[in-house]
């Protein structure tokens, strides 16, 4: 399932794509920024979301710039916030 969305960040809108797959104990979140993103994140990057967490996290030892870390923050709350059908069925 893709979905884009919107997040701002130091009043900036980014719109940023996200495939999400399922898997058997948790959802993977493929996010693809816009291409003048990827000096501070990389080109596709994944975050993952435990059935048993209340947050997605990312993979800590991806280089990540500070201004990635903080736009991977945003998506990773944005994320949070998503409706069940985005998180594979579960709340």
């Amino acid at each position: 399932m893709n979905r884009p969305i919107t997040i701002t960040l130091d009043g900036v809108q980014y719109m940023i794509d996200i495939d999400m797959e399922r898997q058997t104990s948790n959802i993977v979140y493929h996010v693809k920024p816009p291409g003048h993103l990827t000096q501070d994140i990389p080109a596709s990057f994944d975050i993952v979301q435990k059935d048993d967490a209340d947050i997605p996290c990312y993979p800590e030892e991806q280089a990540l710039t500070p201004k990635g870390k903080q736009i991977m923050d945003v998506i990773c709350e944005h994320i949070k916030k998503l409706p069940p059908q985005f998180k594979g069925g579960k709340n």
